[in-house]
């Protein structure tokens, strides 16, 4: 890749898919993005960015958005649908059309998809999971993501494969909960503070997709992840530390979350949105350990991984507070409707 280089773009108007857009525009490229609603790019909007019309899921409106391309990063997906078929039309159908745009218009253009731990599934014994085990997902949307990163690899065009782990940050809409019963004096301590995973600061994870374009396309995979450690009570440990006034630790057993989940997932399908939270989301939620070896990920892609979460933390509530987003102690929280190209909600999801 070349300075000037027109690099192709999807899920731009969502929270990783816009820091992307950031990090490739300072980086010295162009870029063009898929826009379902071009009246309302997001995060998009006032960037030198050329604006497409079209969705991944209409393989007619993708013609336009690879066309002279030198890279396509795809980062468009559904992180919440109502059951399998729909993440498989949007994580798969869609990975799929945009492969099939390129080899088409495009045939030697890079392709970085931007997938998910979850197609990985949660790591064996507490043991950090590599890129060459065997797939495990344990949810619909794991096995979407994974079918996605199939149909890619099958489709004899060059790429690189980046498995984000949960993904915080600026913009973002789902984690943001957490800072926001924070912000409301209620810190939750979730199955004891005993799940570990790794987590990623958004801008960390979009300098990851600019390392992959610099390093070229190669074949490989790569987790997305600061290589740090974090139990859900650390989590909720550095959370706490961020309000003026401390909030109380509110312990919420891992039963009670998993009730939860299928209340709340019987009382979804009776609407006509896919659901926030389900039952699949709470086992999700409650794996013992969610950790990736990301040791050649960080020399291969650039040491993108520089933020650890207290620093992240830091930056990110700062940010929602500069936003009105939240407050430092009491008050409304601002509403947003940002998300990803084809996802109905703004719900981040790395894993």
């Amino acid at each position: 890749m070349a300075l000037g280089d027109l690099v192709a773009l999807t899920g731009g108007t969502g929270f990783v898919g816009s820091h992307a857009v950031d990090a490739l525009l300072a980086a010295g490229y162009r870029v063009r993005a898929l826009v379902r609603r071009p009246e309302s790019p997001g995060w998009l909007k006032g960037t030198d960015v050329e604006i497409v019309p079209g969705d991944v899921r209409r393989p007619e409106s993708l013609d336009a958005l690879v066309s002279g391309a030198s890279a396509v990063v795809h980062v468009a997906g559904k992180t919440s649908a109502r059951n399998e078929v729909e993440y498989m039309a949007a994580n798969a159908g869609g990975t799929a059309n945009i492969v099939a745009a390129v080899r088409n218009l495009a045939p030697g253009a890079h392709v970085v998809l931007v997938s998910s731990q979850a197609a990985g599934g949660p790591s064996v014994g507490g043991i950090p999971a590599k890129v060459s085990d065997a797939p495990r997902p344990v949810s619909s949307y794991g096995r979407s993501k994974l079918a996605g990163e199939e149909a890619l690899k099958g489709a004899d065009v060059p790429f690189t494969i980046l498995r984000p782990c949960a993904v915080y940050g600026p913009r973002e809409t789902a984690i943001r909960d957490l800072f926001v019963a924070a912000s409301r004096g209620i810190v939750p301590i979730l199955a004891g503070g005993r799940p570990r995973i790794h987590m990623v600061y958004g801008p960390d994870a979009a300098a990851a997709v600019v390392g992959a374009l610099e390093r070229g396309p190669r074949g490989e995979t790569f987790f997305v992840a600061h290589p740090e450690v974090l139990d859900f009570g650390t989590i909720a440990s550095t959370l706490a530390d961020l309000p003026t006034r401390r909030p109380f630790r509110l312990p919420v057993p891992a039963a009670l979350i998993r009730g939860a989940g299928h209340i709340v997932g019987a009382l979804s399908a009776l609407g006509k949105g896919a659901p926030v939270f389900n039952a699949e989301k709470a086992d999700e939620m409650l794996q013992d350990a969610w950790l990736c070896d990301v040791t050649e990920a960080q020399v291969a892609l650039g040491q993108p991984f520089r933020t650890d979460f207290r620093t992240g933390a830091k930056l990110t509530w700062d940010w929602y507070l500069s936003r009105g987003w939240i407050v430092d102690r009491s008050g409304k929280i601002h509403q947003t409707e940002e998300s990803n190209d084809t996802a109905p909600n703004g719900a981040a999801r790395g894993r």
